[in-house]
């Protein structure tokens, strides 16, 4: 065969083979395996860590008690509420310490107090009022009172004072509630022969839908006897839209051994979520003269095209009590341009012998409120950058110097803070006593030994 015809039919039989080898090409791709899909990353189910009750180690020492809830971060970002948060802020010789009791019973914790040694705290969802001791390396937890629902929504124990409210020698518990408006006082019950004392409670003026943020204890007409004075206010509202309310004052009766109620103040478009009873005067030339009282309340603000629109700002009245008429008459200590103000403290911070009021708004700062003694008051902020829905507040002396600190639970900063007045700058100087962990509302602050 000649060379071109080699070569011709060499490349005929090439082009036979092509449509094979396509064909080939395309069943060994047919039969390959489609590729496995990666698979998806398991997503667990929140599962919140488990309680802790942490002990104390030293001491005693003074202590500040935060009442708190605690917020996780859930399913998708949910946020999951915790157990009621108790943080103990101890002051050793070489620093702050914290421990932290925490209660599955509830998810917040809104007041703890010193008490009989031990801590009262109150319970929110569910609503309780426990005892707690420490002893033996270890917490221990009694229930003094466990209400039943009250058929609202919610089952809250809001506020807690303690006092003698009916002039027997004997100190009461007193409590605002959510949301049936029940203000209720315990008074300690001898038990039957070999049985303890019990916490016997009664409940006054239940009335659905009604909101009861605050409980103070005070003498107003200074005949040895204390009053207490509460806020039942309308349902709040998820909008920012301010609901009515109103203070109202219970007196004792010793003939009808029970508490009258006379209302303080009404307020149409706002009602007073902080009320403060305290005796501005501790000098002998005031003895046998009422305490002063102060209600805060809260801007007014309605719902204007979708937006919460403020008509009037914080307002801080100064009462002043009429024991012939048995009525109040009030002026305006001060004004604060903001929402709310949650906090009125009262102590005397700069030295010079008289009480200010130190009041925490929900994002103006830190305000003190001297009395000028002719009516009227002066407003002075010394803390711009302290803000918080609740930013609670707590005057002792911890160092034992023989004056007043102030303690601020700065909940957007994250800060645990205490203020000092120094009187060579006449300002206050800032301490940062530790962090304040995200998702954590500071609800209150008191102090005591532990």
């Amino acid at each position: 065969m000649s060379p071109a015809r080699r070569t011709l039919a060499a490349a005929l039989i090439g082009a036979a083979l092509v449509p094979v080898g396509l064909a080939l090409h395309a069943c060994s791709q047919q039969e390959a395996p489609p590729p496995k899909a990666e698979p998806k990353p398991e997503v667990k189910p929140f599962v919140p860590p488990a309680p802790v009750q942490e002990a104390l180690v030293g001491g005693p020492y003074p202590s500040l008690l935060l009442a708190q809830a605690q917020f996780y971060d859930g399913d998708g970002g949910k946020p999951v509420p915790g157990p009621a948060l108790l943080t103990i802020a101890r002051k050793a010789a070489d620093g702050w310490k914290f421990s932290r009791i925490e209660d599955p019973d509830s998810n917040v914790f809104h007041k703890a107090l010193p008490y009989d040694g031990g801590i009262l705290t109150i319970g929110a969802e569910k609503a309780l009022l426990k005892k707690w001791t420490f002893a033996d390396g270890k917490w221990n937890q009694e229930t003094l009172w466990a209400p039943a629902p009250w058929g609202g929504k919610f089952n809250r124990i809001r506020d807690v004072e303690v006092g003698d409210v009916n002039g027997d020698g004997k100190d009461d518990i007193v409590m605002a509630t959510h949301d049936a408006g029940v203000i209720a006082v315990g008074q300690w019950k001898d038990g039957a022969p070999g049985q303890p004392a019990h916490l016997d409670v009664t409940e006054l003026d239940k009335k659905p839908d009604t909101f009861v943020h605050e409980i103070e204890i005070g003498d107003i007409d200074g005949d040895g006897i204390n009053e207490f004075f509460a806020t039942p206010s309308d349902r709040n509202k998820a909008s920012g839209e301010s609901q009515p309310g109103m203070v109202v004052m219970y007196k004792w009766d010793k003939a009808a051994a029970t508490w009258h109620r006379t209302i303080v103040d009404q307020f149409a478009d706002s009602h007073a979520k902080e009320i403060l009873a305290v005796k501005l005067d501790d000098s002998p030339a005031a003895k046998g003269k009422g305490c002063d009282f102060f209600a805060v309340v809260e801007a007014a603000a309605v719902m204007e095209n979708g937006a919460t629109k403020i008509v009037h700002p914080v307002e801080i009245r100064h009462y002043t009590y009429d024991k012939k008429t048995g009525t109040f008459t009030h002026s305006v200590a001060a004004t604060l341009d903001d929402k709310q103000n949650r906090f009125l403290v009262p102590g005397d911070l700069d030295g010079d012998g008289k009480k200010e009021l130190v009041a925490c708004a929900m994002k103006t700062g830190i305000w003190v409120l001297k009395d000028n003694g002719d009516g009227t008051w002066t407003q002075q902020n010394i803390e711009r950058n302290s803000s918080g829905f609740e930013h609670s507040a707590w005057e002792a002396d911890l160092d034992g110097d023989g004056k007043l600190e102030l303690y601020v639970a700065s909940d957007d900063q994250r800060e645990l803070r205490e203020y000092k007045y120094n009187p060579a700058t006449r300002l206050y100087d800032k301490t940062v006593l530790g962090p304040i962990k995200k998702g954590t509302i500071t609800w209150n602050i008191t102090s005591g030994s532990f």
